[in-house]
This record gives structure tokens, sequence and C-alpha cells, in this order.
């Protein structure tokens, strides 16, 4: 029964190794996407949202920031929602641009004290 156990994994390995070595041996580059908090509160119920997928975080306080790094299969563009803390409304912002690639980029999206949102895309260099 071990033998019969220990075949059954070695077939699933290697049909799974064949089946995706290009994934296995290859790094793909991903973009950053980097929520900075300028604007003297702390933001809650952090969401942004581009190309489909969706990061959150609880909350992110005054003077500080979060990176999420993804990538993407066709343009797009972000979303993001966000609390200040202790009050109700939720604020929104969408904009920005992110290239499919080759090319992949750091944005940054800063938050201010009014609750506008600065966008500013740069060149990620890959290593």
């Amino acid at each position: 029964m071990k033998r019969l156990f220990f075949l059954a994994f070695l077939a699933f390995a290697g049909w799974y190794g064949w089946t995706h070595y290009r994934d296995l041996l290859t790094h793909k580059a991903s973009h950053d996407a980097i929520v900075e908090n300028h604007s003297g509160r702390t933001m809650e119920r952090v969401r942004l949202t581009v190309g489909g997928q969706t990061f959150v975080k609880e909350s992110i306080p005054t003077e500080s920031s979060v990176t999420f790094p993804f990538r993407v299969d066709a343009d797009a563009s972000f979303l993001l929602e966000w609390k200040w803390g202790g009050q109700e409304v939720e604020l929104r912002w969408s904009g920005g641009m992110v290239p499919r690639g080759p090319m992949v980029q750091k944005h940054h999206l800063i938050v201010d004290p009014d609750g506008a949102v600065i966008y500013q895309a740069e060149h990620k260099f890959a290593s």
C-alpha cells in the first residue's frame, strides 16, 4: 500500500512538473501599488481594486503606507475606497492607468488631508 501511494505521488509530481514547468522556471515581474496616508487621520477599511483583484487593509495610520504587489492581464485602472477613523462616510477614488506590460511600474496613491488622491507612476526596474 505504501508503494502504491508513493508511486501515485511520484506520478502526480511528474505530471505537475511537466505541465507547469514554464511557470516554475520563469519569474514574472509585478507592479506595486503604494497607498500613502498623508491626511493627518487614520484610514480604515481600505480597499484597492485593480484588474479584477481586490486588496484589503484594515487600517493605515497617518504618515504611513502599505504596498500591494499585483499583476494584470490587460490594461486596468484603480478603485480606492476607504473611511476615515470614527466616521461612517465612505470615500472613493478611481483613476490611474496600469499597462498590461511588459513594463512594470510603482503606482503611488497619495491621500491628502482633504481626501483627494494624488496619483504618480514611476518605472520599476526589475532585478
